[in-house]
């Protein structure tokens, strides 16, 4: 409903009303009638303004009017009927002012409220949006901090992250790295270097699918896979030698693997190295193969592979 529309239901409405009243305690002769007047009066003109309002005082006057004057002359008045007029039309006047003003004072407010609520509903809806592309960016951060960009594989500190989940699994981790790498980076240039890389790291995820594979850095990598039989690590294993020989015929890697179980965080740092220098070993072998055992608890990891997996991590956590 607008606003004319309704100020004019309201300005019928409690017309009838005062009319009512009017009839009532005039055919009744209610005692000092006008109390119930005003009443009507402060009722219409805060509900309906000063329209209604205006209307209501008009029909009360022209009441009082007639009540008070001599026979109802509406002109003829007592000197004591005289002030009664007085009072009551000042008291009309006071009560149509002062109640208008508060009423649109309070629709103001309303008003003003209304507004501020749509404002602060619109800003929810943006703090909403904002949030959602604040965790579409923290999403893609996480994935930045947690990948390598190149091969796209997870990197060291991805491990790191991912080093108590693997504690009382069964274990196969294999080290690997490509064979002869500075030598084709500096023969064949740094762009191919970098394309090797990043099929090697496509190799890796296809051939390793129930795996976490990650690069552990410059052309080294880590593969470890959790509740997998020898016979699946041995066939993964197959298919990503047989994968890498068609980047190039100069593309090969050598591995070294373990196998276990390990009880705490140490004892899988500990099949990292022991897996290390199995790749040590089978580089002295002549590259292109894999060496790989159990993983030994009481095994005492050389001075090499300690300096090397504490050189990677230091390196990782800069």
């Amino acid at each position: 409903m607008n606003g004319k529309k309704q100020i004019l239901v309201y300005s019928v409405v409690f017309s009838l009303v005062m009319l009512i009243l009017i009839f009532f305690v005039y055919n009744f002769n209610v005692p000092n009638p006008n109390m119930i007047l005003v009443a009507a009066l402060v009722l219409s003109t805060s509900i309906g303004g000063f329209v209604p309002g205006i209307i209501c005082s008009v029909l009360m006057t022209i009441y009082s009017l007639f009540f008070f004057s001599v026979d109802h002359s509406f002109i003829h008045f007592t000197e004591e009927n005289l002030h009664k007029i007085t009072v009551i039309g000042l008291g009309v006047l006071i009560n149509l002012v002062s109640v208008g003003i508060l009423k649109l004072s309070r629709d103001r407010a309303n008003d003003e409220l209304k507004k501020t609520n749509a404002e602060l509903l619109n800003t929810n809806e943006r703090l909403e949006q904002m949030n959602g592309e604040l965790e579409k960016v923290n999403e893609a951060l996480k994935a930045m901090a947690s990948h390598d960009s190149l091969t796209n594989l997870r990197n060291r500190y991805s491990l790191r992250q991912d080093f108590e989940y693997y504690v009382g699994m069964p274990l196969h981790v294999l080290f690997l790295d490509l064979d002869n790498f500075k030598t084709l980076n500096d023969t064949k240039g740094h762009a191919y270097g970098d394309k090797v890389l990043a099929a090697t790291g496509k190799c890796l995820s296809d051939s390793f699918r129930t795996s976490n594979c990650y690069r552990y850095g410059g052309d080294e990598f880590l593969i470890i896979g959790e509740n997998i039989t020898d016979e699946e690590f041995g066939e993964n294993c197959a298919k990503a030698r047989q994968t890498l020989c068609h980047i190039g015929d100069d593309v090969s890697f050598t591995g070294g693997y373990v196998y276990g179980v390990p009880d705490d965080i140490q004892e899988l740092r500990t099949m990292i190295m022991q897996a290390d220098e199995m790749l040590y070993d089978a580089k002295k072998d002549g590259r292109n193969r894999f060496h790989g055992g159990p993983f030994d608890p009481n095994y005492t990891p050389k001075a090499e592979a300690v300096a090397h997996y504490k050189s990677h991590t230091d390196n990782s956590r800069r």
